[in-house]
């Protein structure tokens, strides 16, 4: 009788909580990556940070960053023959090119990939560094194959400052003066090819800044520099 009454208490107090329960805040959401005390009003964290892909960054600070100035070539030559398609690592979201030999990039081509590169949480476009611009597409015909289009997953373009103080408050690993707000950086990654691998294609392929991570590399047009 004692261990049926313990039982039916149990029970009681089980039932009397069921409707708190299921009133009661997550401690995560996974959906929008928030958590209980997580800032509810801000615009950023409820729409459109996925806080559990969570991008740290930790390129080196420049003493210079205020005044350092956008490259501006008169043209871009894509020198390969070859299909390029860029996929957002964070939105999945995914745009095809098609280059001839000796191929100049058209206005309108630019304007793509500057949409493209946009902030996707503040959905800010930025005039990209065209110097960073031409490197990175260099890069991506040198690492393209014959046949199919070359596949690379872009993890992070123009980040605006109102993103970059928002990832800075989720991680001090994060750049107050990232090259990523004045448009000259870039990172990403190509499936199939080892990070390290890339690097090394990158390295010999820029005069700007390399920075090497565990799932991509960062290339910017800034001075030259390279950490890991």
């Amino acid at each position: 009788m004692a261990v049926q009454k313990k039982i039916s208490r149990r029970a009681f107090f089980a039932i009397t909580l069921l409707p708190a329960l299921s009133e009661a805040k997550p401690l995560i959401d996974f959906g929008q990556g928030l958590g209980l005390f997580s800032n509810q009003e801000n615009p950023i964290s409820r729409n459109n940070f996925n806080g559990l892909a969570l991008h740290n960054d930790p390129e080196p600070e420049l003493d210079n960053f205020n005044q350092l100035k956008s490259n501006d070539f008169s043209r871009i030559v894509i020198e390969k023959k070859f299909n390029l398609k860029l996929i957002n690592a964070n939105t999945k979201d995914a745009v095809t090119f098609q280059f001839g030999k000796n191929h100049r990039l058209r206005s309108q081509e630019i304007s793509k990939l500057n949409h493209f590169l946009k902030d996707w949480r503040t959905n800010e476009i930025k005039k990209f560094d065209t110097m960073v611009l031409n490197d990175f597409l260099k890069i991506c015909s040198l690492c393209s194959g014959r046949g199919d289009a070359v596949k690379v997953s872009v993890h992070s373009g123009f980040r605006s400052k109102e993103t970059n103080e928002y990832l800075r408050r989720k991680s001090h690993k994060v750049a107050r003066n990232s090259m990523h707000i004045l448009g000259k950086a870039i990172d990403f990654s190509i499936p199939g090819m080892s990070v390290q691998h890339l690097t090394k294609i990158v390295k010999a392929n820029t005069k700007g800044g390399v920075g090497s991570y565990p799932t991509f590399v960062h290339l910017d047009s800034g001075p030259q520099r390279s950490w890991s």
